[in-house]
């Protein structure tokens, strides 16, 4: 309590000590409310890192639509918060797509960094971001390595490839054949589907008569599809990475004369090939997470906008972008916009749920991973239209949390 002494105020060493601790926190509250203020009115800075150029530069092209679709429905607003989106090209060549990463995060200072298609490059940048605790958002590539490494800022709001090969190769013993032919893409990726195909294919006692890789740099199937037809197989399955790749594999399938049923990951055939890939798809089984024919009111209303913008059908890919935009943006609402604080925001990310265009979304907090419908797809024709056909859905399949389950 303050004293009055010949007209002045005398200070108590206790009045001093309340008062210093009560100017203390107004002090703090002076310098931190402007802080964070700054932190949630400046425009958030997101890097997106994708593969924009050589044979799979429409994967990243697509996936980058699904971006722009979302931020034109928010006004370019996340969480209320003014975006600014840096995007880079890492050519699919992991050295590169590393060195964008470090310019996103030392030179650009961006918030937190989304995209990437390629397992390739994901496995090329994962030491960086643990080393440099950058906060990675991945948007496409489905390497399980991610789903088992344990990176307190890396989410990935794609899919795992056990995710969907383990679901699928089970369908596949149930439904079609109880020994099949794979072929897949010599890269990280594509040893990652097949292995994951192989292994729960035979858990189930399925038997794989060959397994064929092809360089990713090839464009004449014709060899490797003359020593399929040798096998005389009743079902293949192939892994491309989407795009040029699944095109004409599907086209150069048709003319090969192969009577074998044909499935494939995610992708493979879906609406935005399917048109290229002519009547050779009809037929063509697949796994995936999204088609756009899932009936709801976001979606259908994601699939009006991204015509309506692109003059082309959404895919796979296109999900990706715009799903990540949607988990960035339900994880700022609860920060109230704030991504400064990394751990504040990975608690937030691990934590968010909502109604996405493929179906429920909810992160695994274990492997961020999603946990999330897979549906079985077959590519059909009705009124001389093609069309991608829901033939079975697994509810919440959730990756395991370790190699072994």
């Amino acid at each position: 309590m303050a004293r009055r002494i010949r007209g002045a105020t005398r200070i108590t060493r206790r009045d001093a000590a309340i008062g210093g601790a009560v100017a203390s926190v107004a002090l703090a509250q002076a310098i931190s409310a402007p802080a964070l203020l700054a932190a949630t009115t400046a425009p958030l800075k997101i890097g997106v890192l994708n593969t924009f150029s050589g044979p799979s530069a429409s994967t990243g092209v697509w996936n980058f639509n699904g971006v722009e679709v979302y931020l034109d429905q928010v006004n370019h607003r996340l969480a209320g918060r003014q975006v600014e989106i840096l995007k880079e090209d890492d050519q699919f060549n992991p050295q590169i797509g590393l060195e964008k990463m470090r310019r996103f995060v030392e030179s650009d200072g961006v918030d937190l960094v989304t995209g990437i298609q390629g397992s390739n490059i994901a496995l090329a940048v994962l030491n960086y971001v643990k080393q440099s605790k950058a906060f990675l958002l991945v948007s496409g590539a489905g390497t399980d390595a991610l789903t088992w490494e344990r990176v307190p800022y890396m989410f990935r709001s794609s899919l795992s490839s056990w995710q969907l090969c383990h679901p699928f190769a089970e369908w596949i013993y149930d439904h079609l054949a109880k020994e099949i032919v794979l072929v897949s893409e010599d890269y990280a990726g594509g040893r990652d589907v097949a292995r994951e195909i192989r292994e729960s294919y035979v858990a189930k006692g399925g038997k794989i008569v060959k397994e064929i890789y092809v360089p990713t740099t090839v464009t004449d199937y014709s060899p490797y599809l003359t020593l399929v037809r040798s096998l005389a197989p009743k079902v293949v399955y192939n892994f491309s990475t989407g795009g040029a790749h699944a095109i004409r594999f599907v086209q150069q399938w048709g003319q090969s004369g192969i009577g074998a049923k044909l499935c494939g990951f995610a992708g493979f055939v879906d609406a935005s090939t399917i048109e290229q890939q002519g009547r050779a798809a009809l037929g063509v089984l697949s796994a995936s997470i999204y088609t756009d024919g899932i009936d709801s009111a976001i979606n259908k209303r994601f699939v009006a906008d991204y015509h309506a913008k692109t003059k082309e059908h959404p895919n796979l890919f296109s999900d990706y972008g715009y799903v990540s935009m949607q988990v960035i943006d339900e994880t700022l609402k609860a920060t109230d916009g704030d991504a400064s604080n990394k751990d504040k925001l990975a608690e937030a990310m691990a934590n968010v749920r909502f109604e996405a265009l493929r179906g429920p979304f909810r992160f695994d907090k274990v492997t961020h991973t999603p946990v999330q419908n897979v549906y079985i797809c077959e590519e059909r024709e009705k009124d001389g239209a093609f069309y991608t056909a829901v033939i079975d859905t697994k509810k919440d399949v959730q990756a395991p949390p370790t190699r072994n389950g």
